[in-house]
C-alpha cells in the first residue's frame, strides 16, 4: 500500500535532522574521487581500474605485486572518468594498488588475478541492491567478510539507470567492496531506460562485459572464465529474437570444447523460474533459451528480479533467485513447480567451486544461514537446513512492496577514506529521492 505523502515526509524528518547535524560538524574532505577506484575486466594477466572524479583531472594507478613487481599507468588527458588498463600480471597472484588524481590519493586496495589452472575458487552472489540504502549497506557490510575472489551481481544495482544520484549512492555504499574485488554484473531492467539510451550507456561505462584480452564489449551481454567455470552474463530483458540469442548459441557451442571446463553458469536478471511476484521469464522459454542452455550443459543459473531467496531445478538446470541485497521484499505469489526452497529475506550467497562440486551457502543479512546446498556434476541439489533461528519478518513497508518499479522490456561526495561520512551522503541522496517521488508503482 502506498504511504500518504505527508506520512512519508514525516518518516524521514528525524533522519534529515540527524544528517544535517552530522554534516555541520564533519571535517571537510577533498571529495575529488567520487566513484571508485573500482575493479573491472579482471583476468589472469590484467585488470582495469576505473574511477570518476568531481572535476577533470589526470589520474595514475600504481600497482605492486609478488617478486618486486611494479607497474604504473597514467591517463592521457585530464577528464572526469578514467579506465586505466594494466596488463603483464601473473595468474593467481595478489597485487596492491592505489590511485592518484588531482592531488588526492586513494587508500591502498588489493585484488587477486584469475588462476591459469583449475584450482578451487569462491565468489559471492547478490542482486537487487536498489531502493533502500540502509539495507543495502547492511548487506554490503556482511559481504565484506565473506570469502570470495570476485562478485556476481544479478542486476538492478540502482532504481534508475539514468539517475546520477542513484549511481553515486551505489558507489558510496560499495566503495570498499568494489575496490578490492571485481564485480561481474548482469544488467537489470532498472538499469535499462529504453527508448532513452542513457541508462544503458551509463551501465556500460561502469560495468561493461569484456573480451578475453580485456577490451570492453559494447554489448549488454558477455562471458568470462574463472578456473574450471565459464560464466555467461546475459541481458534477460532482451526479446531473444536477434543478436544476443545467436551470440549465446555460438558461445555455448564453443564452450562444449573448451579445455578443462567443468561448469557453465548463466547469470541474468529475470530468470525462467520463480514463485515470486514476477514469475518466470516467459520469453526465455518461448524462444527456446532454456532448452539451448540445458542442451549445452549449463548446470547452474543465478537470477534476481524477484526480491527473494529461491532455489530449485527446472528443465535440467539448477537455479537460485538472489534478489535480496536491498530492494523491498516480495511475498510468494506463485507456486512454480520448479521451486524447492523460498524465503522472502534480504540475503547474499557464498559459492565455492572445487572440481565437479559446487557448494552454496545462502546467508541472511544478519549472517544467519538460510540453507547450505550443493551438487556434483549433473546431480540434483543436496541440501541441509540452515540456522534454527527463524527468518526475520520483512519490515512493514517492505512487506507491502512500496518500492517504485516500472519494469520495462527494451524494444517494447567523497570516495576517499571517510566511510561514515560517505554513508551519510548516500542516505541524504536516498532522502532526496524519496521526497521527490510522489507516486510509486509496484512491480
Amino acid at each position: 500500500m502506498q504511504r500518504p505523502r505527508g506520512q512519508r515526509h514525516l518518516r524521514f524528518a528525524p533522519l534529515a535532522a540527524s544528517l544535517a547535524i552530522a554534516f555541520a560538524s564533519a571535517p571537510a574532505a577533498s571529495a575529488e574521487i567520487r566513484k571508485g577506484p573500482f575493479l573491472q575486466a579482471l583476468g589472469q594477466t590484467g585488470v582495469t581500474v576505473k574511477l570518476e572524479l568531481a572535476t577533470p583531472e589526470a589520474a595514475t594507478v600504481e600497482i605492486e605485486g609478488p617478486g618486486g613487481f611494479k607497474a604504473s599507468r597514467a591517463s592521457e588527458s585530464a577528464k572526469r572518468f578514467h579506465a586505466l588498463r594494466v596488463d603483464g600480471l601473473s595468474p593467481a597472484s595478489t597485487y596492491t594498488y592505489r590511485v592518484t588524481a588531482g592531488g588526492a590519493q586513494s587508500a591502498p586496495a588489493q585484488f587477486t588475478t584469475a588462476p591459469a589452472d583449475n584450482r578451487p575458487f569462491r565468489f559471492v552472489v547478490y542482486g537487487d541492491s536498489r531502493s533502500d540504502p540502509s539495507t543495502h549497506a547492511a548487506v554490503a557490510r556482511m559481504i565484506e567478510s565473506a570469502p570470495g575472489d570476485f562478485f556476481v551481481h544479478t542486476g538492478d544495482m540502482v532504481y534508475d539507470g539514468a539517475d546520477e544520484e542513484e549511481w553515486q549512492e551505489l558507489f558510496t555504499i560499495e566503495r570498499k567492496l568494489l575496490a578490492n574485488r571485481c564485480a561481474f554484473v548482469a544488467i537489470g531492467n532498472h538499469e535499462l531506460t529504453s527508448p532513452d539510451p542513457k541508462g544503458q550507456i551509463t551501465f556500460l561505462r561502469y560495468f561493461a562485459a569484456t573480451e578475453n584480452d580485456g577490451r570492453e564489449r559494447p554489448h549488454l551481454y558477455g562471458s568470462f572464465r574463472w578456473s574450471n567455470t565459464r560464466f555467461f552474463l546475459l541481458n534477460a530483458m532482451d526479446t531473444w529474437t536477434g543478436d544476443e540469442k545467436e551470440w549465446l548459441r555460438a558461445e555455448l557451442a564453443a564452450a562444449l570444447d573448451e579445455p578443462g571446463l567443468q561448469h557453465r553458469v548463466a547469470v541474468l536478471h529475470h530468470g525462467p523460474f520463480s514463485s515470486g511476484r514476477h514469475g518466470g521469464n516467459v520469453r526465455l522459454k518461448k524462444q527456446g533459451i532454456v532448452d539451448l542452455m540445458r542442451d549445452h550443459k549449463v548446470d547452474l543459473l543465478f537470477a534476481g528480479h524477484d526480491h527473494v531467496y529461491e532455489r530449485g531445478e527446472g528443465q535440467g538446470i539448477k537455479y537460485i533467485v538472489s534478489g535480496g541485497a536491498g530492494a523491498p521484499l516480495y511475498r510468494r505469489e506463485n507456486s512454480a513447480p520448479e521451486t524447492q526452497a523460498f524465503e522472502a529475506t534480504h540475503h547474499f550467497l557464498e559459492v565455492a567451486v572445487d572440481g565437479e562440486k559446487v557448494d552454496v551457502v545462502a546467508r541472511r543479512a544478519s549472517g544467519a544461514v538460510i540453507e547450505q546446498c550443493g551438487f556434483k556434476g549433473t546431480e540434483s541439489w543436496s541440501c541441509k537446513t540452515g540456522d534454527a533461528k527463524a527468518a526475520p519478518k520483512p519490515p512493514a513497508a517492505a512487506a507491502g512492496s512500496s518500492s517504485s518499479c516500472a519494469c520495462q522490456v527494451p524494444g517494447g561526495s567523497s570516495s576517499l577514506p571517510g566511510w561514515p561520512l560517505g554513508l551519510a551522503a548516500s542516505l541524504v541522496l536516498a532522502l532526496r529521492r524519496v521526497l521527490r517521488r510522489t507516486s510509486e508503482v509496484d512491480a
